[in-house]
């Protein structure tokens, strides 16, 4: 069962800028790759779970919009590089038993693990502009995440009862 539409994904959409090319990594719900699509951006979006992707290609086709998605474990199955890359990543602490958990649950004790290794590939799928949308929670380990090598600048914030989510405009540092 895709991811539903929650606090994490309606923050997006309020804040949300596509691109000329964009990729949704976790599609999830598939809602902000089927937005970007309505303003005009070339989509692509990927997800681990095969039933979200299915779900998204029935929802475009009967909107008549034109989406590549695709099954991916992150980069896996991505080729290619975007002005935009946008990632609901699974931030919640915890260790996934089931692909349903990987809906919220980023691994280990922090729910960054996942979010780290995007990090790690992302920038070598991002056009020479190009930008991430990424959502962050309180329980990441905001310090070493910000030690990759990006510029991020926190865009919104919302307050729940036992954490924060937050989410960040990040832009790669080049090296000269």
């Amino acid at each position: 069962m895709p991811y539903p539409i929650s606090e994490d994904t309606l923050l997006l959409l309020k804040h949300l800028k596509c691109g000329r090319k964009t990729l949704e990594m976790g599609t999830g719900n598939g809602i902000i790759a089927i937005e970007c699509a309505k303003s005009g951006s070339k989509v692509v979006a990927v997800d681990i779970d095969p039933e979200a992707i299915e779900e998204l290609k029935l929802k475009s086709k009967k909107e008549g919009l034109r989406i590549e998605a695709r099954v991916s474990n992150l980069f896996q199955n991505v080729s290619g590089r975007f002005d935009v890359i946008i990632f609901n990543p699974p931030y919640l602490p915890g260790n996934p038993k089931e692909l349903e958990d990987l809906q919220w649950a980023g691994g280990g004790k922090f729910g960054d693990e996942i979010i780290m290794r995007f990090l790690s590939q992302a920038k070598d799928y991002l056009s020479p502009e190009g930008e991430i949308y990424i959502i962050l929670s309180s329980f990441n380990r905001l310090g070493e995440i910000k030690k990759m090598p990006y510029r991020f600048k926190l865009i919104a914030k919302e307050k729940f009862a036992f954490h924060e989510i937050y989410l960040y405009q990040l832009k790669p540092i080049h090296k000269t």
